[in-house]
């Protein structure tokens, strides 16, 4: 029997490699400005140049504030089985904040965790199996 393919929610967003999840963004090639998600062209008003590439972003950071999302997504992004979770925004290099699930307890959820970039399956029903990045404890860390 074959496998289900894997895809992520937005694919030009994110690297679904198992030993190293990346998100994918843009640097500037002047600047070294950072952006999530991918841009066109920087946007740094101090920088005279306009061209980017691509960049991987191994993030690792710090929780910098999260909500609780205690509603169903919409389809593209359920989540089976529902349950509630946390939405962060982290705090990860460069001065970059991204936006992600923190895949941990409700309870153990604080501001200032350190956490790595990890991925997490949305849903597994029917043709594909649908990941988005997300972000774990990292009680390994030294930020």
């Amino acid at each position: 029997m074959e496998e289900a393919p894997i895809t992520a929610v937005v694919p030009q967003a994110l690297s679904l490699d198992p030993a190293a999840p990346a998100l994918l963004g843009t640097r500037c090639a002047d600047c070294g400005t950072l952006y999530y998600p991918q841009v066109v062209s920087c946007r740094n008003p101090d920088c005279e140049g306009k061209d980017v590439a691509p960049a991987r972003i191994m993030a690792r950071g710090q929780l910098y504030s999260f909500t609780v999302q205690r509603y169903r997504p919409p389809p593209l992004f359920a989540i089976e089985p529902w349950q509630p979770y946390a939405l962060g925004l982290v705090d990860v290099e460069n001065g970059l904040r991204v936006m992600g699930i923190v895949d941990a307890p409700l309870g153990e959820v604080r501001i200032g965790m350190p956490l790595r970039l990890s991925t997490l399956t949305l849903n597994a029903e029917g043709a594909d199996t649908v990941m988005t990045h997300s972000f774990v404890p990292d009680d390994g860390a030294d930020i």
